[in-house]
């Protein structure tokens, strides 16, 4: 059933391909420019032998009732017999060449050398072809369908179309059939496809040929036809003398060429009264041109049909031979395609006996590096070796396997496997890396893609080393690690360069970008925009007692409120931390108009944030400063219009925070002066430019029994005040190099001297991390004694962890060093803190000093200090002391030190001493 099958499929593609080739390549002279059948009967023979021999005589039969309608004439005549003597022909033909084949280059030809390949199509195709072709010669000249004349140029037509067809189509078999398939299968793609195609093309073309040519030559029977019709028609014959005129003007008129008939209608149909020769026409159906017309009263009908003479004498060549030497060039590719087959065939062949000979050498150094090579395969690395004269990988580590899914025999016996596998954009890369001329032995690093295993390409940096003799061993070595993770993670890194990871809110950078096209936009337009700046107030409050994550969902929540609004904004960023900017388009013709309708929108988003935020159960109320800046402006930059809004924000702080504040230039003087302060407060800190001054403090009798260190900044002949720049140093964060400066430099004089030296410390210097250590080290370097230090604190200091600050109070007071509370009176109310904590000094603050010889509310008050710190054990200090009036009253009191311009301004201490 199985063979069954087979033969009766072969038998209908084999019929199939003749009727088509019938239809479309056959020309009206019987001359072939290419048979398909005969290729494919070869090649059906090459693979089956003797079990397909059942298909190509079906085929064969099926063809000569269907292609030449043998049963038309069947019988006991001569027709019937060179029908049955060209059906043999045709089932020999594919037999003999096939059988030949096979016996002189085995049952199983892989057909992978040149010389092979000639002998197999020399057995195939040329000499039993030209046994075939010489048989259907004769035969079809002894049938009448040749001439004598023609009988060797038709001839070698037939030869060279089974010729082309042999070339050509047994390939295609053999590829699609033949045995063994490790050989044949490749070639589908690289012979079977290409032949086919290329033979398509040709067969198209034919076909057009074919067309081109039955038009022009049955326009020329029409014309030859339509003739001697008007001639009959014009002089009025009749039968008898339409005959007479066809035998008399047979050689002027050509008529040798064409099969005349003449027919007269009786008795309803059409009988013959005239034949001008009797030939075998039954070949050119399509040819025959017949026309009625009437003559002495009847119906008359004129049949010519062309003979072989006539295709002999007006067939045209030039065509066909343009679209026999294209098929000639298909054949021939093919042959060559399959030689360059054969060729890759042999090389892939060579290259796996060299690898394995190689193998055998290197056994026994394989085995001496096995440790080496243990140590290699549990690396998360790829180690390989690659020959690129034979662009064969000759190493490769076991964890290939693991990292793109080939097993290590794959690396190593496939052909070209490396470079296979190398994505087509990185492959010249990758090649003039590893090529590229190299003097001395070197290491490259590259990247680049390879295929996995399944189908995805991953990213690999390649770390390749070109040995010193690499222009003789063609050997290159390199380490694969795979990076592709890292290659996917540059679009999410792109993305959280320019949004925040928390809001997905652009950040900065988008917004410094966006906003300097539309500065562009504004300036090219003459339009204004503005620029809101917004910080969440006391949010650092809520982190400190919530927690960020809290702290993180109310971010989260603000920033969907603010994108509620976004249809008012070009852009809404998160600028950093709990600060938010916001971005509107240049829509407005002048910046009054631009500031009224921002003002508006401000307001409401102000508003809008103000609304209690629901979080985890927690009911909490935000409210935000908001500054606005409206741009552009002369000479206007990103930087300005972000900074003109920060300023005004930050007003809108100073003022009561929950506000918006419009920048005007006034703001800008203030914070040039604060820049200007800032900037010569840290050229100080990093050179040094710092000066300490001393005040002396006296008793009641004027004699010195201290000094107070004051800080200065002489700074290009101006000096500058510690009120003006320990704000700013408290808000940079340079407080702490400031205040360090200080305790050092006093510490130092404290050894210069015999009094006590007080030294200023803000409060948040006393709140830093490790500010008693360096004041433990100080004392200690310089070996300052007890109670020589004294540290002159604020009442603000006390704001805080109460815990904290009185184990710093009492670890101050275990090093030796004295506590004053300074500026007493006029900063926390609560007295509570001179109860608990070690404080030694009260001093009072100028300003109730000041009047105290005017206004009794300030004795009062004075008087009040005093006794308080009398009962409390402290001693009291009056600063701001500068007439005798004063000193006379605040020593009437009962105040124990004095300290003023009456005593001393401050000075240097040596002068002072």
């Amino acid at each position: 059933m199985k063979w069954t099958a087979i033969n009766l499929v072969a038998a209908l593609v084999f019929t199939t391909c003749c009727i088509l080739a019938h239809k479309y390549m056959v020309r009206p002279t019987l001359s072939v420019t290419i048979w398909p059948a005969a290729g494919i009967g070869v090649g059906l023979i090459m693979v089956w032998g003797r079990k397909i021999i059942p298909a190509i005589m079906l085929g064969e039969l099926i063809n000569s009732f269907v292609l030449y309608q043998v049963h038309v004439d069947f019988g006991w005549n001569k027709t019937t017999f060179y029908d049955f003597l060209l059906y043999l022909n045709n089932v020999f033909r594919p037999l003999f060449a096939g059988f030949l084949a096979r016996r002189m280059m085995g049952p199983h030809p892989r057909l992978i050398q040149f010389r092979k390949i000639s002998r197999f199509f020399l057995y195939a195709c040329v000499l039993p072809c030209l046994l075939t072709t010489t048989v259907f010669a004769i035969l079809l000249t002894a049938a009448g369908h040749y001439n004598t004349g023609d009988y060797f140029t038709k001839g070698f037509l037939w030869y060279s179309g089974d010729l082309l067809s042999v070339m050509i189509f047994t390939p295609i078999v053999m590829s699609l059939l033949a045995r063994p398939r490790t050989i044949w299968q490749p070639r589908i793609i690289t012979v079977a496809l290409p032949s086919l195609g290329g033979f398509l093309l040709v067969f198209m073309l034919f076909n057009s040929f074919k067309n081109y040519e039955e038009q022009r030559i049955n326009e020329i029977i029409r014309t030859h036809q339509n003739y001697l019709v008007n001639v009959v028609i014009s002089d009025e014959m009749d039968a008898g003398e339409l005959q007479s005129y066809l035998q008399q003007e047979q050689d002027l008129l050509n008529l040798d060429s064409y099969k005349t008939e003449l027919e007269v209608w009786q008795d309803g149909a059409f009988r013959q009264l005239y034949l001008s020769q009797d030939v075998v026409t039954t070949r050119y159906e399509n040819h025959v041109i017949r026309r009625e017309f009437d003559m002495t009263g009847q119906r008359h009908r004129l049949t010519m049909t062309p003979t072989n003479q006539f295709f002999a004498e007006e067939g045209s060549s030039g065509l066909w031979l343009s679209l026999f030497i294209a098929l000639t060039f298909a054949g021939f590719a093919s042959v060559g395609m399959l030689t360059l087959t054969g060729r890759h065939v042999l090389t892939a062949r060579e290259v796996t006996e060299r690898t394995l000979q190689l193998n055998l050498i290197n056994k026994e150094l394989q085995a001496r590096n096995l440790d080496y090579q243990r140590i290699i395969d549990t690396q998360p690395v790829i180690f390989w070796k690659v020959n690129l004269g034979l662009d064969q990988v000759t190493f490769v580590s076991q964890e290939a396997e693991a990292i793109l899914g080939y097993s290590v025999n794959q690396w190593l016996s496939e052909p070209h496997f490396f470079t296979r596998k190398i994505h087509p954009n990185d492959l010249s890369m990758v090649k003039d890396a590893m090529l590229q001329e190299h003097d001395q032995e070197a290491n490259i690093e590259i990247e680049y893609r390879l295929r996995h295993a399944d189908g995805q390409y991953r990213w690999f940096r390649d770390v390749l080393h070109i040995p010193e003799d690499f222009s003789d061993s063609r050997e290159v070595m390199g380490m694969l690690v795979d990076i592709t993770d890292k290659k996917n993670d540059t679009e999410k890194i792109h993305h959280l360069a320019f949004h925040d990871y928390l809001t997905q809110l652009p950040n900065r950078q988008k917004f410094q970008s966006e906003l300097k096209a539309l500065l562009k936009k504004s300036q090219q337009h003459k339009t204004y925009g503005a620029v809101l700046f917004l910080d969440m107030d006391r949010f650092k409050v809520l982190n400190d007692a919530l927690g960020h994550h809290f702290g993180d969902q109310l971010l989260l929540n603000i920033a969907s409120r603010l994108e509620t609004f976004e249809a008012e904004f070009k852009v809404i960023a998160r600028f950093g931390g709990d600060e938010f900017v916001m971005a509107t388009d240049c829509e407005y013709s002048n910046a009054n108009d631009a500031g009224v309708q921002i003002i508006i929108l401000a307001e409401q988003i102000i508003d809008q944030l103000a609304e209690p935020y629901d979080i985890n159960g927690h009911h909490h109320i935000c409210t935000v400063s908001m500054g606005i800046a409206i741009y552009p402006f002369q000479d206007v930059t990103v930087n300005d219009v972000i900074r003109q809004a920060d300023v005004a924000m930050y007003r809108s702080k100073e003022q009561g925070r929950n506000q918006v504040t419009m920048y005007h230039e006034s703001m800008k003087k203030d914070n040039d002066k604060m820049l200007f302060v800032e900037q010569v407060l840290r050229n100080a800190v990093n050179h040094d430019h710092f000066i300490l001054k001393y005040q002396p403090i006296v008793d009641g009798d004027r004699q010195v029994v201290a000094f107070e260190s004051l800080i200065r900044i002489f700074s290009e002949q101006e000096t500058l005040f510690p009120d003006e720049f320990i704000p700013v140093a408290e808000d940079t964060d340079l407080i702490q190099s400031v205040g360090r400066w200080v305790i050092s430099h006093a510490c130092l004089k404290i050894m210069d001297c015999q009094y006590n030296i007080s030294v200023n410390v803000s409060s948040k210097q006393f709140h830093q991390q490790g500010f008693i250590m360096y004041i433990d080290q100080m004392m200690k370097r310089f070996n300052i004694g007890k109670n020589n230090l004294v540290i002159e604190l604020t009442e603000g200091v006390v704001v805080g962890s109460f815990n904290e600050i009185q184990y710093k109070f009492n670890r101050l007071k275990e090093m030796g060093v004295m506590i004053a509370i300074d500026d007493f009176g006029t900063g926390y109310s609560s007295l509570e803190y001179l109860r608990q904590l070690p404080i030694d000094y009260l001093k009072i603050d100028k300003s109730f000093v000041f009047d105290l010889d005017k206004d009794n509310s300030s004795r009062v008050i004075i008087e009040t200090i005093i006794s308080m710190a009398k009962h409390l054990n402290l001693q009291t200090v009056a600063e701001g002391v500068e007439t005798e009036q004063q000193f006379s009253i605040l020593k009437d009191i009962g105040c124990d030190y004095f300290q003023g311009y009456l005593f001393g301004k401050p000075g240097d201490l040596l002068t002072l001493s």
